[in-house]
C-alpha cells in the first residue's frame, strides 16, 4: 500500500492528539523508508517491469524491511526508543503504528511479503484488482484527512498526495523514470519525506492557530471582566 498508510496515521492522530502528526506519518512509513534506503544501498531490490497493472510495475524483493520478522524488530526498536525517552504512551502507539504497515500491506500485496526474512511469502492480492486497490487507498487517506483540523498545509498535503497517487495509477511512467531504478527509488523516498515534512508544518500551523485562538479568548474575557 502507498498513501493509505497516511490515512491510517491521521485516524490514529484523531484519538492520540498529543502525538505529533509527523511522528505518526514517519512511524507508519518507516518500513518503506528503510526499504528505499536498502534498495539504494543494493541490499534489497525494487526494479521497474512493464505491466498494464500499475501496481505490478515494481518487481520487489524486500526480505528484510518487509518481512513480518523485520517489521516486528523495527517496531520493538521504535517502542524502546520512546520508552527510554519517557514517552511511554507514545511508545506503544508508535510501535504499533510501525507494525501496522506490514499488516496493511498484507491486504494489497501479492504473495511477496515474507514471514521470516524472505521465507513463507504471503499477501492477499488486492493489487490484482487495481481499481478496487485505488479506491481503498483514496478512501483511507481522505477519511483520515477529514477527521483532522484543516489549514493551508493540510490542503496542500491532500492535493499532492491524491494527485501523485492518481498519476501513478493512471499515467504511464516516462522512460527516463522507468529506466533508472535508483532515480525512481530516490524520488519515491523524497516524496514520502516531503509528506512527513508537510505533516510537521500542518502541526505547527494547528498549534499556532490554537495559541492565537486562546489569546483572543483571553482578551475577550479580560475585557468582559
Amino acid at each position: 500500500m502507498f498513501i493509505g498508510h497516511y490515512g491510517f496515521a491521521c485516524m490514529v492522530r484523531e484519538k492520540a492528539s498529543d502525538i505529533p502528526l509527523w511522528l505518526l506519518f514517519a512511524s507508519v512509513q518507516l518500513l518503506d523508508i528503510i526499504a528505499f534506503t536498502l534498495v539504494l544501498l543494493g541490499i534489497e531490490k525494487a526494479s521497474y517491469v512493464p505491466s498494464d497493472n500499475p501496481f505490478f510495475r515494481n518487481c520487489l524483493d524486500l526480505p528484510y524491511s518487509h518481512s513480518l520478522s523485520g517489521a516486528l524488530i523495527v517496531s520493538v526498536l521504535v517502542f524502546f526508543l520512546f520508552w527510554v525517552l519517557d514517552k511511554k504512551s507514545w511508545a506503544w502507539i508508535l510501535g504499533l503504528c510501525t507494525l501496522s504497515h506490514w499488516f496493511i500491506d498484507l491486504i494489497v500485496h501479492t504473495p511477496d511479503l515474507g514471514i521470516f526474512l524472505g521465507s513463507y511469502k504471503v499477501g492477499l492480492g488486492l493489487w490484482n484488482y487495481p481499481i478496487l486497490a485505488y479506491i481503498l487507498e483514496i478512501t483511507m487517506v481522505v477519511t483520515g484527512w477529514l477527521v483532522l483540523k484543516k489549514n493551508n498545509y493540510s490542503f496542500i498535503f491532500i492535493f499532492l498526495m491524491v494527485g501523485a497517487f492518481t498519476g501513478m495509477v493512471f499515467a504511464a511512467e516516462p522512460p527516463f523514470f522507468s529506466e533508472h531504478d535508483a532515480l525512481r527509488t530516490s524520488i519515491v523516498l523524497i516524496v514520502n519525506l516531503l509528506f512527513i515534512f508537510l505533516a510537521y508544518l500542518w502541526d505547527l500551523k494547528t498549534i499556532s492557530n490554537r495559541i492565537d485562538t486562546g489569546y483572543r479568548d483571553s482578551r475577550h474575557v479580560f475585557k468582559t471582566d
